[in-house]
């Protein structure tokens, strides 16, 4: 299994009043650069500075954003290739798209649902939507699982931050999905979501692909790639144990703040 993005661009577009005869200017915000890259099973941490393409790059590949141009492609088994391009929305084919996210578990930065649903029944709709057979045992096990059944029957949008970030974190994995994104997944969890989040993690990290993009470089210490971004674009990408092998302690927090620095004599010295 592995995902290849194959020349990904995104811009986004800002506008902006300027004191001119044109009211607006429209300016550009660059989400990725000619991003091309590879990752297969197991877990790759995705690291870099804010404004370095990290969430743009996730989003993308959850299906939630359409790419500029270029290809991401999900080779998912010997029978099941899917892509995801400019030309594959245009076609606004929904089903083949919801075909896709049905394999792609989501957790995004922002773990806030606005539902006016109760948490069992937006967990229930959504293990419908996975054509869960019994739905309702489905629930009853993610719910015991990530330690929501006390809480079954409150308002999502009304949820305490820590259940909202568990209860975000435990439907993108109610398809059983064999590929898992996580955005800054440590931000807002509460000390129960830490515990499950690093079960979790363990016990998936061989049933597929997990992409976690993080700041929390103590996390990104279960990864088994290192995936360094840089103004949209990847900078570096290989095994965690080699590449840390290069600093006296090993551990990617030196890894990382030593790119950094290099980063910042490059740029000085342009």
């Amino acid at each position: 299994m592995y995902i290849e993005w194959s020349h990904v661009n995104k811009r986004f577009h800002d506008s902006a009043k300027v004191p001119s005869h044109r009211p607006y200017r429209m300016e550009f915000r660059l989400g990725l650069l000619d991003f091309t890259s590879t990752v297969r099973n197991g877990i790759t941490a995705v690291l870099g500075p804010q404004g370095s393409g990290k969430t743009t790059l996730l989003r993308m590949t959850a299906g939630a954003l359409v790419p500029d141009d270029g290809r991401i492609t999900y080779h998912i088994g010997p029978n099941e290739v899917r892509g995801w391009s400019r030309s594959v929305a245009a076609i606004g084919n929904a089903s083949s798209a919801d075909e896709l996210r049905k394999r792609i578990g989501y957790v995004p930065s922002k773990k806030r649902s606005r539902r006016e649903w109760t948490l069992e029944e937006s967990l229930y709709d959504i293990a419908e939507a996975c054509g869960h057979l019994r739905p309702k045992v489905k629930v009853a096990e993610m719910m015991a699982k990530w330690g929501l059944a006390a809480h079954r029957k409150q308002l999502v949008k009304n949820l305490p931050e820590g259940v909202s970030s568990r209860y975000i974190v435990s439907q993108s994995l109610m398809a059983e999905p064999p590929i898992w994104l996580l955005d800054e997944p440590t931000e807002s969890l509460d000390e129960l979501g830490l515990k499950l989040l690093h079960e979790e993690i363990a016990e998936r990290r061989h049933k597929g692909i997990i992409l976690i993009a993080t700041n929390d470089l103590q996390l990104a210490e279960v990864a088994d790639y290192l995936l360094l971004m840089e103004g949209g674009s990847c900078r570096r990408l290989g095994q965690r144990r080699l590449l840390t092998a290069g600093v006296p302690d090993g551990r990617v927090s030196s890894w990382y703040n030593s790119m950094q620095t290099f980063a910042q004599v490059r740029t000085r010295f342009k």
